[in-house]
């Protein structure tokens, strides 16, 4: 996998609206696995994991499209940021593989905390991002 770093205040991005809670990964007794019933945690604070939807133009071969991805942003309550707001990540990566079955690029993206929206900062003291911040 390979991970790069990108300049959320460069990177243009809107939120949807759209905020759901991370489930952990679970295996079944057959050896899948599935998305379990738990919220996922972050590995280093501990704080639970939402998937923010967020709205990007790119360009690929001289085609400019619209992009829809969710970013896992730990934050100790439910970020709200309000619809086709203006959204800047702190620490956003983007992690990029090929995936083994379908050999197609899969891109996931991660973040550190939410630093603005709607170019209001942040309250970082409820957990490090985005708590539940009014656009």
């Amino acid at each position: 996998m390979a991970t790069f770093a990108v300049d959320s205040s460069r990177q243009q991005m809107a939120a949807t609206g759209v905020v759901e809670a991370v489930r952990e990964w679970v295996e079944t007794a057959d050896g899948k696995r599935r998305p379990g019933e738990n919220q996922a945690r972050h590995e280093g604070t501990g704080l639970p994991l939402w998937g923010v939807e967020v709205l990007y133009q790119t360009e690929s071969w001289g085609r400019v499209s619209t992009e829809t991805v969710k970013v896992t942003v730990p934050a100790m309550t439910e970020p709200a940021p309000g619809m086709f707001r203006p959204i800047v990540f702190e620490g956003l990566t983007a992690n990029a593989r090929v995936d083994r079955r379908s050999q197609a690029l899969s891109v996931s993206w991660e973040a550190e905390g939410i630093a603005s929206i709607d170019g209001k900062t942040v309250d970082a003291t409820a957990g490090g991002s985005g708590s539940k911040a009014a656009a």
